[in-house]
């Protein structure tokens, strides 16, 4: 399996020399020749290709080196969490921490490290056939759903322990449900989210320097 996601990602570098290599990309293309193997085993390492090309063509630029949407997107999600769940927002801006720090792996895995497998397979398919802004409404549930839990937080060692061990939340192993969830939790957004002014509301801030928690360098092989 090793050699078929390294060639896969090698050929998403020959294809796509803009982006290159992102570490967030391993996640994304091993969770697909997972989904897309045989019965007997055999992995198909040109479908995975072709799908990994598919969807990272549906989402924002969240992995080339300067990830400029990955910013602005992280900044877009910190305003819709200060309308969704504002108290759980001002509770955790008392620990002075920028919202990056948590969500930046979220955007670039695509939540390969914090869902379980068969759940990330229902976002994804979401994607393909609504668009990205649903990536906007599974964060957001991410923080609707624990916002209890995330009031009782103490310190910044505390919040960090926290959203490292989000993966092990067994509410996202029904998978239906929790989509089913992520959709009536989350509230309304329009067909085109995000719109130009949400974007926009975050000009001032895009230049600030985000924390990577993925850094890009390239493959080895």
């Amino acid at each position: 399996m090793l050699n078929n996601l390294q060639d896969i990602l090698l050929a998403y570098c020959l294809y796509k020399p803009s982006i290159g290599y992102c570490q967030g990309l391993n996640f994304i293309a091993g969770t697909l020749l997972l989904a897309t193997q045989k019965e007997d085993g055999e992995l198909l390492a040109e479908e995975c290709f072709w799908l990994l090309v598919s969807l990272l063509d549906m989402i924002p630029d969240y992995h080339s080196a300067k990830m400029t949407c990955l910013n602005s997107d992280c900044l877009v999600l910190n305003e819709l969490l200060k309308k969704r769940v504002p108290k759980t927002h001002d509770h955790l801006c008392t620990f002075g921490l920028p919202i990056q720090m948590f969500v930046t792996k979220w955007f670039v895995c695509l939540f390969v490290d914090i869902l379980p497998m068969h759940t990330v397979l229902s976002v994804w398919d979401v994607v393909f056939s609504e668009g990205y802004k649903v990536i906007f409404r599974v964060a957001v549930y991410q923080f609707v759903m624990h916002k209890y839990e995330l009031k009782q937080l103490k310190d910044a060692s505390g919040l960090a322990l926290f959203f490292r061990e989000l993966f092990w939340d067994n509410a996202a192993w029904d998978n239906y449900s929790y989509m089913k969830s992520v959709f009536k939790k989350t509230g309304k957004m329009s067909k085109n989210f995000p719109r130009r002014e949400e974007r926009d509301s975050t000009k001032s801030e895009r230049d600030v320097t985000v924390p990577m928690l993925i850094g890009n360098k390239a493959p080895v092989f």
